[in-house]
């Protein structure tokens, strides 16, 4: 019987090694040819040794054969467990089941240095009759509605945000808090986020646009939508995709893991007339909100989840550099954005009250802030990053 025993355990042993083998030699057939144009570019390149591994183990990562299907039954293995947490805490769960990007945090995130350099911005614009002005989206945790079971890393990142605000406001500059506002918005709390994805949804950036320029009436006498109509929802198509949204975190703990998103797109109604530019690679579309604000081509992908970012269909992504130009409001106020990817749809939103809406993305932004805002002639610059991006990678400007 022992004998018998231990034959299994070496044949299943040899069929793991021979399965190891063959599953090795297809990536390598498969990989191959990726790592030689790799190498290519770096002889042409820097030749940094350090760049060459890096993006060696990039292209090994990304094209493992059946990296999808591993993933996916990785993922449902964790389900089955019920795990509340993946891969060493870099994507827990909430008791929604809802995934999150966190860590453990001793304390609040030091943001003097970054009120600072806002400061500084905001005087040097002063000068040169622009308005400089804080919004502050909300972080998916939302507090009083969200919670994590015990043990769970909670970032604190919604307390830093709020130092942050307290120094900028006592520096004088201007603050619109959208998360104080969110309980009593009429979305439900528990959709105002995607279930795979750390962005907010669509129709709440649309709640957000209407928010925003009702307190630029209230704050600067900006009339805006004096009527109320662009925030009105029956002026607007509300198109619903089922089942076909995997956000950036469920990309990485797969389809089962959590459950696959809606995805919800929003365009006028009424007639528009828009210019879309990107100022970094140089094109532009034009056309109605839909034609020129959101790529459609993104969209007739939405059944691949994995390999399509739905969200980023509005303007087409995070360009360095960008112009919204409102061909029908030419005389609308000016206004640039510097932001994260949270202001993508809220940006076309708020495009529909304005003359135009330039956006900076400071990921990719490699112009001159000082020049590039002088230029510009913008009756307003308005700062928006979420709270989990208050680091220094988005505040290179203001520094004396």
């Amino acid at each position: 019987m022992l004998t018998r025993l231990i034959e299994k355990k070496r044949l299943t042993a040899f069929l793991f090694v021979i399965f190891l083998m063959l599953f090795s030699a297809a990536n390598a057939k498969k990989e191959f040819p990726m790592l030689g144009q790799a190498l290519k570019e770096w002889r042409e390149g820097s030749g940094n040794f350090g760049k060459l591994a890096e993006e060696a183990d990039s292209v090994i990562e990304e094209n493992v054969l059946g990296k999808r299907t591993l993933t996916d039954f990785y993922g449902y293995i964790q389900l089955l467990l019920d795990k509340e947490e993946e891969s060493d805490f870099e994507v827990v769960k909430d008791t929604e089941g809802k995934l999150h990007y966190t860590y453990f945090a001793d304390g609040t995130g030091d943001t003097s240095k970054l009120a600072d350099r806002v400061a500084v911005l905001a005087g040097e614009l002063k000068e040169e009759g622009c308005e400089l002005l804080y919004v502050m989206p909300p972080d998916k945790f939302l507090v009083g509605h969200t919670q994590f079971s015990r043990g769970l890393p909670y970032h604190m990142a919604n307390e830093t945000a709020d130092e942050f605000l307290d120094r900028l406001e006592k520096e004088g500059v201007r603050v619109l808090d959208l998360r104080d506002d969110l309980a009593e918005s009429g979305l439900e709390m528990s959709e105002v986020f995607y279930n795979t994805d750390h962005h907010w949804r669509i129709e709440t950036a649309f709640w957000a646009a209407s928010k925003f320029c009702d307190w630029m009436g209230e704050t600067y006498g900006e009339k805006m939508d004096p009527d109320g109509y662009y925030k009105d929802p029956e002026h607007y198509n509300f198109v619903t995709y089922k089942d076909v949204y995997l956000g950036s975190m469920g990309r990485k703990t797969g389809r089962f893991y959590a459950e696959v998103d809606d995805f919800t797109l929003i365009f006028p109604k009424f007639n528009t007339n828009y210019r879309y530019e990107n100022l970094t690679s140089d094109w532009e579309f034009t056309g109605r909100f839909e034609e020129a604000l959101v790529a459609s081509s993104v969209l007739w992908e939405s059944w691949n989840a994995y390999e399509t970012d739905l969200y980023s269909a509005y303007l087409y992504g995070n360009p360095g550099f960008s112009h919204i130009g409102n061909m029908d409001n030419p005389d609308g106020i000016r206004i640039c954005m510097i932001k994260d990817s949270f202001a993508m749809p809220f940006a076309s939103f708020v495009s529909l009250r304005c003359g135009s809406v330039d956006l900076i993305d400071p990921r990719a932004f490699e112009g001159d802030y000082a020049e590039t805002l002088a230029e510009g002639e913008y009756d307003y610059v308005v700062l928006m990053y979420s709270p989990q991006n208050l680091t220094d990678a988005f505040f290179p400007f203001g520094m004396e």
